[in-house]
């Protein structure tokens, strides 16, 4: 059944039960290919434009901080200009995707120009200066309307303030990226956590009219607590929790970024529990399985996060999650089989067992769904 039909029978059914009136419809939508081909087209345009102002503007402005930074702002009040006249679901795809490239532009001459303008390389070392970035994302992500812009500056915005834990946490620049497996497994189950309020306050910001304004930003919350997971899975080792080399702190618990990761999922799935109103006795097998299966991956925080990403699909019927979720699971299984850090007689004992409980707990459900 198309698109088309299933929103015409919704309609209907809707039509029936006096939710709605009138006739409905055709929603009318442009092919996939016209849609990719009017994307590159404003991409192109935004490469010739940016490629004249880097030409004329930059090599005039380089080395000056201040001319940069209007200049980026400019170019940042082009793309909200642009924009607007776009408008969300006007069919503008060229426009949008040209401001989408003008706005980026924008954002890197504002934010180099402003450290250049501050300090240069001192500043871009210094935590404080990612914090006002992450500051700043946050800014546009409230001025610029646009979902796919929002996507992208809130994904910005976490990056930054992953760049500013990191060195915070990093003590000496050199060896900075022995702390990022640390960093990080702070900021993954905190974005998981993030995610998972705003699935199950859903249906009150849908009610009050703002799911639109905050589903993109959970949409890049996902993407990288998912892509932080993996990185976390493959670089964690366990000589972090004695590598101590010039002032870098030493990193304790290499199975703590998967304890607070499987926490989050426990407390979905409580919640999922009373939300359903399901029987104690299920209820404390489902949080039962859920914790069994979280102690042995606990040493791969990417397939937790995966499967909290296949629950927080299946709980709001999000066809992309449910695939941005499977491919965790995947990779995070990769990855952590392939890794060097653990022995290999760990790794397969631990996914076997995983395996096993897996199985059995489906032999049980089947049992349960063949009585009456």
């Amino acid at each position: 059944m198309s698109a088309q039909a299933v929103e015409r029978k919704l309609w209907d059914d809707l039509t029936a039960q006096g939710v709605v009136e009138g006739e409905y419809v055709v929603t009318q939508r442009t092919p996939w290919p016209i849609r990719l081909l009017m994307g590159a087209a404003g991409w192109l345009g935004a490469l010739f434009f940016q490629v004249f102002l880097l030409g004329s503007v930059f090599a005039a402005t380089s080395g000056n901080g201040p001319a940069m930074l209007v200049t980026g702002l400019l170019m940042l009040g082009g793309a909200v200009l642009l924009y607007r006249m776009a408008g969300e679901g006007s069919g503008r795809i060229a426009l949008g995707q040209f401001a989408l490239a003008l706005s980026l532009g924008g954002q890197g001459m504002a934010i180099f120009g402003t450290a250049q303008m501050l300090g240069g390389e001192w500043l871009v070392d210094r935590a404080a200066f990612w914090l006002a970035v992450a500051v700043f994302e946050v800014a546009l992500y409230a001025i610029v309307p646009n979902r796919l812009h929002r996507f992208v500056v809130a994904l910005g915005a976490w990056t930054a303030l992953a760049f500013a834990l990191n060195i915070a946490l990093a003590g000496a620049r050199h060896y900075g990226w022995v702390v990022l497996p640390w960093s990080l497994g702070w900021l993954m189950p905190l974005a998981c956590a993030v995610v998972t309020v705003f699935v199950l306050k859903e249906h009150w910001l849908a009610a009050r009219g703002d799911h639109g304004r905050w589903e993109p930003g959970a949409d890049a919350t996902l993407v990288f607590a998912l892509a932080a997971a993996l990185l976390v899975t493959g670089a964690n080792h366990p000589l972090a929790g004695v590598f101590d080399e010039r002032g870098a702190p030493r990193l304790l618990a290499p199975w703590l970024a998967g304890a607070l990761i499987e926490a989050v999922l426990l407390m979905f799935a409580l919640f999922e529990c009373r939300r359903l109103h399901v029987e104690p006795r299920i209820g404390a097998a489902v949080l039962g399985v859920t914790l069994a299966f979280a102690t042995l991956m606990v040493m791969a925080p990417a397939v937790g996060a995966g499967v909290l990403a296949l629950a927080l699909a299946l709980r709001r019927g999000s066809l992309a999650w449910l695939g941005l979720g499977i491919a965790a699971v995947i990779a995070g299984f990769v990855w952590y089989y392939g890794s060097l850090q653990w022995t290999l007689l760990a790794k397969s004992a631990t996914l076997v067992a995983a395996g096993v409980l897996l199985l059995a707990v489906r032999i049980v459900m089947r049992r349960m769904e063949a009585r009456p």
